[in-house]
């Protein structure tokens, strides 16, 4: 009797595991170097509502803003080791280790026209994905730019002289450089430290765009906005491959179908925030500044030489993909002449 008790268990328990397999929760983290409140990481919790929806609950992903996660610097990593299944990566934090992903955030470089900048992003996605691939074992769901970056200042700004000396707030190697070029001092801080850091007076300025400035409450420790228009962080909505590779075709399925929202939304974002994050800065009592015609002149300068010295660091491969953005920027610029 004993033995044919044990038996039906064991068979019962065989029986049992695959479903309790089949219901078993597979949990994913997405992250993202924005407040909960900025487009990014509200992109990314109806991306995570979505896959939940389509997956009937069995893969559920938990989105950490404001680096909480990983700090911006060591996302790239995270997510080719599978630290992290999904992070949205700025190209200025990651550029040591990947020179290229700072493409989009060289100084003056890439138009603001939204819908050139799609084309661009859409031209490019295909050459970076296989850069991806190739070296990091990532899958690249697909690429953006924030909106033109700006100068917020704590003092009074008229013209570049005023900001001579400053300790400015960047992000990245040439925009550092860029910064240093004009005459500041460029500080290095993460991005959850720049309101402290403008706060305590650790800081003079910090570059950033009129939407994130707003959603971090940069209004409350600046209150002058150099217009500059520079750039335009680029950001990449990277997948750790094998963690994709390791999902069932139907969780499989639900991330690969919900991706396309995901960036659409973040697409719409940056859109968005260069139309009306200006407005919301203005609403709450900072002053936009234009940047005086000899000051456009030498930043423009400026920035053609550092692109130049840029690109010829950058590895044959990398070349490739530097080489279709000039392409058609050019094409572009030639067009509005």
């Amino acid at each position: 009797m004993k033995r044919l008790l044990a038996f039906a268990f064991t068979l019962g328990a065989l029986f049992a595991a695959p479903a309790a397999m089949a219901q078993a929760t597979v949990n994913w983290t997405l992250g993202d170097v924005d407040s909960p409140s900025h487009w990014g990481p509200k992109s990314a919790q109806g991306f995570a509502e979505n896959v939940a929806k389509a997956s009937g609950n069995h893969l559920k992903i938990t989105v950490y803003p404001t680096e909480s996660l990983y700090k911006g610097k060591d996302s790239l990593d995270a997510v080719s080791r599978n630290l992290t299944q999904i992070y949205r990566v700025a190209g200025f934090h990651v550029a040591g280790e990947a020179q290229i992903l700072e493409l989009m955030d060289l100084p003056l470089f890439v138009p603001w026209d939204y819908d050139f900048r799609v084309k661009l992003w859409d031209a490019l996605t295909p050459l970076y994905r296989d850069f991806f691939k190739k070296k990091y074992n990532i899958y690249l769901a697909g690429i953006l730019q924030a909106e033109p970056r700006m100068i917020y200042s704590k003092a009074s700004v008229k013209s570049l002289a005023d900001l001579k000396g400053k300790k400015i707030r960047s992000a990245g190697p040439v925009e550092t450089e860029f910064t240093r070029a004009l005459g500041m001092v460029p500080v290095g801080v993460p991005p959850s430290e720049i309101y402290t850091g403008l706060q305590q007076g650790l800081l003079d300025g910090n570059w950033v765009a009129d939407a994130p400035h707003y959603y971090n409450k940069g209004y409350e420790v600046t209150k002058y906005i150099f217009d500059v228009g520079s750039a335009g962080a680029g950001f990449f909505v990277l997948v750790n491959q094998k963690a994709l590779d390791a999902l069932s075709a139907g969780e499989r399925k639900a991330v690969m179908d919900a991706l396309p929202g995901y960036l659409a939304a973040l697409r719409s974002g940056t859109k968005d925030g260069a139309i009306n994050g200006r407005q919301l800065l203005l609403k709450e009592g900072m002053t936009a500044v234009p940047v005086p015609a000899a000051d456009r002149k030498s930043m423009q300068k400026l920035g053609v030489e550092i692109v130049d010295k840029w690109q010829k660091r950058l590895d044959p491969e990398s070349h490739k993909i530097y080489a279709k953005a000039k392409e058609m920027i050019d094409a572009y610029n030639a067009a509005k002449k």
